[in-house]
C-alpha cells in the first residue's frame, strides 16, 4: 500500500512538473505592440498590434524555442523568439523576407492572477538564470554579459567601473574596480531572473564592505533612443551658435516612441564619458556624433579623438542598434573596422557615415531621411540604407547631374561584415 501510494505521488509531481512546465500562451507587451499568443501542443499562433494596425503569427515550438513566421498589411517575414525559464519573458529576432540582416524582437508577460497550486509550489526548483541585461543597483545602472559561465560588465558607480566574474548555478563570484577601490563580491540571482542580492568587500581602500543589490530593468516596449553627441562647430564669438542635435530633437519630438538626447563633448574625455552612457538605456538605441572628422576619428577644438577611444566606451553598449557618424571622411578607411573589432562580437552594431567632405546641408538631409526610417519606420539599418540610396542617389557614390551636392559617399559597415 504505501509502495502503491509512493507511486501515485511520483506520477502525481511528474503531471504538476510537466504541466508547470511554461508556454507561449497568453499576452505580451513586446517591441512591436502588444501580443496575444495561443498554444496547443508544439503549435502557436496568435495576433498583435503596432501602429494600430493587426498582423499575424504562427509557428512551432521546440523546447523553449518558438519559430515563426508573420503576416503584415503591406509586409511577412520570418523570426524566432526563445522563451525564458520562468516563461515571463522572450528574446528573439524577425526579418523581412528577402531581407538578410535580423532585428531584435522582445517580450515581456503581462501581469496574469494565475497562482501555481500547492504541489506545484512545493515541488518547484530554482533554475539557474542568466546574469546578461541591464540592472539598478545598489551602486547605480549596471550592464553585464553572461557569455558561458563568465561574466563582463560595467556600472556607473564612480563615474565608470567594470567587473569580471565566473557564475556557478545562480552564484556569481566576481571583481570590482573603480577609480579609487577594487576588491571581491558576490551575487545571488533570484529563481525568477529579476533580481540578485550580494555582498562585497574592497581588497584596496578605505571601507570594510557591504551589501549590493539589484533589480533587473525592463525596456519599455516599443521605445527606442536617438543619443546625439555633438562638438562645437563654431570657431570665433563672431559665429552664430548652431547645432544639429538640436533640430534634431524637434524633429523627432512629433513621436513618443523615439526618447532623445543630445549632449556636448570637447575632448577625449567627455565624449568617452558621454558614449560610455549607452551601456544603461535598456531600449533599442542609436547614437549618432557629430562633429568634423577624419579618417583617423572626429574633432573637439582642432584635436583628434582616434576611434579608439569610440571602441572602449562602447564595448559594453549591448542594446545599440547603429553608431552613426554624422562627419566627414571617417567612412574612407578603416575607422569603422577599428571601432567594430574592439567590441565583443556579442555587443557588435552598424555604423555608418560619408567617405567624403561631405556638404552640411546634403548630410543634414540625409540623415532626417535615414534616422526616420530607422527610429520611426523600425527598419534595419541595412533596409534604411537600401531604400536611402534609391530615394537620394546623391547619398552614394554617384552624384546627380549639376547638383550642388555632389556624392556623399554615405557606407554602412554591418557586424557580420566587420567579422
Amino acid at each position: 500500500m504505501r509502495r502503491a501510494l509512493a507511486v501515485l505521488v511520483l506520477i502525481l509531481i511528474a503531471t504538476s512538473a510537466r504541466a508547470a512546465e511554461p508556454t507561449f500562451a497568453g499576452a505580451w507587451d513586446t517591441t512591436y505592440g502588444k501580443m496575444t499568443l495561443t498554444q496547443q501542443g508544439d503549435a502557436v499562433k496568435g495576433d498583435y498590434v503596432s501602429d494600430g494596425e493587426r498582423s499575424f503569427i504562427e509557428g512551432n515550438v521546440q523546447k523553449n524555442r518558438l519559430t515563426f513566421t508573420y503576416r503584415e498589411t503591406a509586409a511577412a517575414g520570418e523570426g524566432w523568439f526563445e522563451l525564458s525559464p520562468d516563461g515571463q519573458r522572450f528574446r528573439g529576432k524577425w526579418r523581412e523576407q528577402g531581407e538578410n540582416e535580423w532585428a531584435e524582437w522582445t517580450g515581456i508577460r503581462t501581469a496574469t492572477a494565475v497562482e501555481p497550486t500547492w504541489l506545484g509550489r512545493l515541488i518547484a526548483v530554482a533554475q539557474p538564470g542568466s546574469f546578461s541585461g541591464l540592472w539598478e543597483t545598489s551602486y547605480g545602472r549596471m550592464r553585464l554579459t553572461q557569455e558561458g559561465n563568465k561574466v563582463t560588465g560595467v556600472y556607473s558607480h564612480g563615474g565608470g567601473s567594470d567587473i569580471d566574474g565566473t557564475v556557478s548555478g545562480n552564484k556569481l563570484a566576481l571583481k570590482y574596480r573603480e577609480p579609487e577601490v577594487q576588491g571581491d563580491a558576490t551575487f545571488q540571482l533570484s529563481a525568477d531572473g529579476r533580481r540578485f542580492g550580494g555582498t562585497w568587500k574592497p581588497s584596496t581602500g578605505p571601507g570594510g564592505g557591504g551589501t549590493w543589490s539589484g533589480d533587473r530593468v525592463q525596456p519599455k516596449p516599443g521605445v527606442t533612443w536617438l543619443v546625439v553627441v555633438e562638438a562645437r562647430w563654431e570657431s570665433s564669438l563672431s559665429d552664430d551658435e548652431y547645432t544639429f542635435g538640436a533640430m534634431l530633437k524637434a524633429f523627432f519630438a512629433r513621436s513618443s516612441k523615439v526618447q532623445v538626447r543630445h549632449r556636448f563633448f570637447s575632448d577625449e574625455a567627455s565624449l568617452k564619458r558621454w558614449c560610455g552612457e549607452m551601456a544603461y538605456i535598456a531600449e533599442p538605441s542609436v547614437l549618432v556624433v557629430a562633429s568634423h572628422g577624419s579618417p583617423k576619428g572626429v574633432e573637439a577644438d582642432g584635436r583628434t579623438v582616434p576611434v579608439k577611444a569610440l571602441a572602449e566606451s562602447l564595448k559594453s553598449a549591448g542594446n545599440l542598434k547603429l553608431l552613426h557618424f554624422s562627419a566627414c571622411e571617417l567612412m574612407k578607411g578603416k575607422a569603422a573596422e577599428e571601432i567594430m573589432a574592439g567590441v565583443p562580437a556579442a555587443n557588435r552594431f552598424a555604423i555608418s557615415g560619408y567617405k567624403t567632405s561631405v556638404d552640411w546641408a546634403a548630410s543634414a538631409v540625409i540623415e532626417f531621411a535615414y534616422l526616420d526610417l530607422v527610429l520611426m519606420r523600425q527598419m534595419t539599418p541595412v533596409r534604411a540604407s537600401e531604400h536611402l540610396l534609391r530615394l537620394m542617389p546623391f547619398a552614394g557614390t554617384n552624384g546627380v547631374p549639376n547638383s550642388p551636392f555632389g556624392n556623399a559617399g554615405f557606407r554602412l559597415l554591418t557586424p557580420e561584415a566587420g567579422k
